[in-house]
C-alpha cells in the first residue's frame, strides 16, 4: 500500500469512527474493558473503536489488537481486518502506546 493509500484509508477510518461516535452514546474505557472480559468481544470492539475515534490511544491499541487477531482469537464476533488494525495501531503508537509499536514491528518483520 503506498503512502497516499495509507493516508486515505486512515482518513476514511477516522471519518467512519467519528460518524459512529455521533450515532452512539459515549462509551467509557471501563465499559469497553468490562464487555471484553465478559466475552462480549463485538460490543467491546465497537466501544474501543468509538473511543479511538475520540482520540483514546489505549482504545485504539486494543481495537487494533483485536482486529489483527480477528476470529482466530475472538470467534465470529470479530473479523480479521489487517487494514483497520494497522491504522488503529499506528494511531496508538504515534500517541506513545508501546504495545502498539511492538505489534506493528512484529507485523512489519513478518511481511
Amino acid at each position: 500500500m503506498n503512502p497516499l493509500q495509507k493516508a486515505s484509508t486512515a482518513f476514511a477510518l477516522s471519518l467512519g469512527m467519528a460518524t459512529a461516535a455521533a450515532a452512539n452514546p459515549a462509551a467509557t474505557l471501563d465499559q469497553a474493558h468490562r464487555a471484553y472480559h465478559e466475552g462480549e468481544f463485538g460490543r467491546s470492539l465497537q466501544m474501543y473503536e468509538q473511543l479511538a475515534g475520540a482520540g483514546n490511544a489505549e482504545a485504539a491499541e486494543r481495537a487494533g489488537f483485536m482486529l489483527f487477531h480477528g476470529s482466530a482469537s475472538y470467534g465470529r464476533q470479530v473479523r480479521h481486518d489487517p487494514g483497520r488494525a494497522m491504522a488503529l495501531l499506528t494511531q496508538a503508537a504515534r500517541a506513545g502506546r508501546p504495545g502498539a509499536g511492538f505489534l506493528l514491528n512484529l507485523i512489519d518483520q513478518s511481511n
